[in-house]
């Protein structure tokens, strides 16, 4: 005597099975190891602050990616990003650079310790910002 498989729990697995997949492709996201930033939403865009002074400041968690990924800036006015790298020291990553191409920008991020870049004042459109591998990558939008 055969014994057939119930239809029902074929279907329970099949859902089980993209359950798991969707709970990976989140983690990866989240954790940026496989599609790093710029294929994740994780983070939702953070807008800079003007300060008395007319400058606007914005800070930058770098660990396993930019967080922000999205920084909203307004055009025509000078705009400081802290990025503060918070890894473990000794520890290989390509976040260990940080690369402004349209500004010639291109600095260590030691870890455990705040750089600061100046950005003078832009034009509206978006200006990317990334790591010395060009695989971690922010953006800086000018409204």
């Amino acid at each position: 005597m055969t014994r057939r498989a119930n239809p029902r729990r074929r279907n329970q697995g099949r859902a089980m099975l993209r359950v798991g997949l969707l709970l990976g492709a989140s983690v990866i996201c989240l954790t940026g190891t496989a599609l790093l930033v710029s294929g994740c939403a994780a983070s939702k865009p953070v807008a800079a602050v003007e300060g008395p002074d007319g400058v606007q400041t914005v800070k930058v968690l770098v660990k396993h990616g930019y967080h922000p990924g999205t920084i909203e800036a307004q055009a025509n006015k000078p705009l400081k990003i802290e990025f503060y790298r918070d890894e473990e020291a000794g520890v290989e990553s390509c976040d260990k650079d940080l690369v402004i191409p349209s500004e010639n920008v291109n600095i260590p991020l030691p870890v455990h310790e705040a750089q600061i870049v100046e950005i003078k004042p832009h034009a509206p459109g978006e200006m990317v910002f990334q790591c010395g591998m060009n695989m971690m990558k922010g953006t800086i939008r000018f409204k």
